[in-house]
């Protein structure tokens, strides 16, 4: 699953990293996100006539992509349609529609968040709230759906006047982290806590003695047992579905318990 995020994650940000829209690279990656089911069973000269470009800029883009070869590439091609495919399982769900399964959705969800509710510990959000306040920077981190909770922590650190930092990419992130100091505190964002690019990333903080908090719904993962401070979701999920439909509302509920607490404490030192 790592890889098919990452596959994801790299094609977008070669595509976000450019305002020139003609770069051949640029030119690469909208094609295979617009066409990821015709690149497996294309050769190289294909792509390279339908990206009005050479079989050398090809390659040249799959080394800079992942350091892999053309056939490396169309195999994670692959790998992401089939991904794709199981994103809902079918098999298992109404055969008809059956918009009662709306309510089922926001019952679960309730559910859900109450039991958020109950994990959430108010007085060590608070004390994450002053710990946060005395950092000198706050560095954010998560990969796809996590990203974005992570993204949206960002904006709402920095309307509240905090330095907050994140980035998109794996490269980036692992950048970001080996320039934090003892001064600055990351915050990792993943419902898992498990996945490789998290369990790289949480120990290459812990080699830099960074406090370290997680925001996830498993308590036990490698990051939970490795952060400084937990904030713990539910553990709840529609199983039916690969996409955190509920698990990410849960970590959203956290990242807005955040900045309730910190305003209220920012008001607070008037």
């Amino acid at each position: 699953m790592v890889e098919v995020y990452n596959f994801l994650a790299k094609l977008l940000n070669f595509i976000e990293s450019s305002t020139d829209s003609t770069k051949s690279e640029i030119v690469i990656a909208e094609y295979i996100l617009r066409h990821v089911h015709d690149i497996p069973d294309m050769s190289i000269y294909e792509l390279a006539e339908a990206c009005h470009t050479s079989p050398a800029t090809i390659t040249r883009f799959c080394h800079r992509f992942e350091n892999i070869s053309f056939k490396e590439l169309k195999e994670y091609a692959r790998t992401f349609i089939e991904f794709n495919y199981t994103e809902v399982n079918y098999e298992n769900l109404e055969s008809k529609i059956n918009l009662d399964q709306l309510n089922t959705y926001f019952d679960e969800l309730h559910a859900s968040l109450e039991e958020t509710r109950k994990l959430l510990p108010s007085r060590q959000i608070l004390d994450i709230v002053k710990q946060i306040h005395h950092a000198k920077k706050v560095s954010l981190f998560g990969v796809t759906f996590s990203h974005l909770l992570a993204r949206n922590a960002q904006f709402k650190l920095i309307r509240l006047g905090k330095h907050a930092i994140s980035y998109s990419n794996h490269e980036n992130q692992l950048t970001e982290a080996e320039l934090l100091t003892s001064e600055d505190l990351a915050v990792v964002v993943s419902f898992s806590g498990e996945t490789r690019f998290i369990t790289r990333l949480v120990k290459l903080l812990m080699n830099k003695n960074i406090d370290i908090i997680a925001i996830t719904g498993d308590q036990n993962s490698f990051l939970a047992q490795n952060a400084n401070k937990i904030i713990p979701v539910s553990g709840r999920t529609l199983n039916n579905y690969k996409s955190p439909i509920v698990e990410e509302m849960n970590m959203l509920s956290v990242i807005n318990s955040i900045y309730l607490v910190y305003s209220l404490f920012l008001n607070n030192l008037k």
